[in-house]
């Protein structure tokens, strides 16, 4: 257990630092594990840092939706007269490229959280026992 608590120690510094975690392929199973257990995997997205490198990889928070989401929120801008069809039509691209980036930020916060509350879990846990 304590190579879990290791993990997730390592993980919550780099989301902190970094916004993501690089890792090697030999630690693959346990960070895939460790994401199931501390339950972020709706969160986050592990894939290969470079197909020249097969042997890192790196977690980063997802960004599925993020996109939809966030041409939503400038639509309803507009439609509320928050910004002008002027505006809009200037800045459309990169309103919605603020938006995925401020959303990413809080879905690196929310990572975290989960995280520091999965490691005192699991420490409380290695105490008890």
């Amino acid at each position: 257990m304590s190579e879990y608590v290791s993990l997730t120690e390592r993980m919550i510094k780099a989301f902190k630092k970094y916004g993501c975690f690089v890792f090697e392929s030999t630690e693959l199973e346990k960070v895939r594990d460790l994401i199931v257990k501390s339950e972020i995997s709706r969160l986050v997205e592990i894939k290969a840092v470079d197909e020249r490198y097969p042997y890192i990889y790196i977690v980063t928070a997802s960004t599925k939706g993020l996109d939809r989401e966030c041409t939503s929120i400038v639509e309803s801008m507009l439609a509320k007269g928050e910004i002008s069809q002027l505006e809009y039509k200037r800045y459309r691209r990169e309103l919605i490229e603020q938006c995925i980036v401020s959303l990413e930020r809080e879905r690196v916060k929310e990572i975290i959280a989960i995280l520091e509350s999965y490691l005192s879990k699991v420490r409380e846990h290695t105490i008890s026992s």
